[in-house]
């Protein structure tokens, strides 16, 4: 007789959602709220999970396997001169900006392995941060200090940059 274990599978996203710098601050219970939100999704190797220019309707974690995020080159909509920015893996987040804004999105993220992905959508967000205003000021300063934190590291970058640029002439 085999005997099947539940209710870890909800477990699992949640330790994964505290390990997140998005949301380290929030207590267990308030984290295991989040969790009840939380859709698993499995994708096979060349999925695209978020198109380039279209409207994002989810954060997504990836539990286990790679994304790349490209963006179309070109310009012509059609990603035929794909440029890659970047590699996701295990334990990383993208979409979290469809949460908070309405703009479309700027790359395409495609499965470049088979991939299992926490999918937090964008209106069950709302409902839940809707009804526990607690939990909403938590998450969105959490939010605030994300984006405080890219912004210092790219306005290092730039500055860098520009520093470079200076020297060189």
């Amino acid at each position: 007789m085999e005997l099947e274990l539940t209710g870890f599978g909800e477990f699992e996203g949640v330790e994964l959602l505290q390990k997140l710098h998005l949301f380290q601050k929030l207590t267990f219970d308030e984290t295991t709220r989040l969790g009840s939100i939380i859709q698993y999704v499995d994708l096979p190797a060349d999925t695209i999970v978020i198109e380039q220019n279209a409207l994002g309707d989810a954060l997504y974690v990836i539990a286990k396997g790679e994304v790349v995020v490209t963006r179309d080159a070109d310009g012509d909509g059609t990603h035929s001169k794909a440029e890659e920015i970047g590699r996701l893996k295990d334990g990383d987040l993208f979409g979290e900006m469809s949460l908070i804004d309405d703009l479309l999105t700027s790359a395409r993220v495609t499965t470049a392995t088979a991939c299992r992905l926490l999918k937090m959508p964008r209106d069950r967000f709302e409902a839940l941060l809707g009804s526990d205003d607690k939990l909403a000021v938590k998450v969105f300063r959490s939010f605030c200090r994300t984006l405080s934190d890219r912004l210092r590291r790219t306005t290092g970058m730039l500055a860098k940059t520009q520093a470079m640029q200076v020297s060189m002439r």
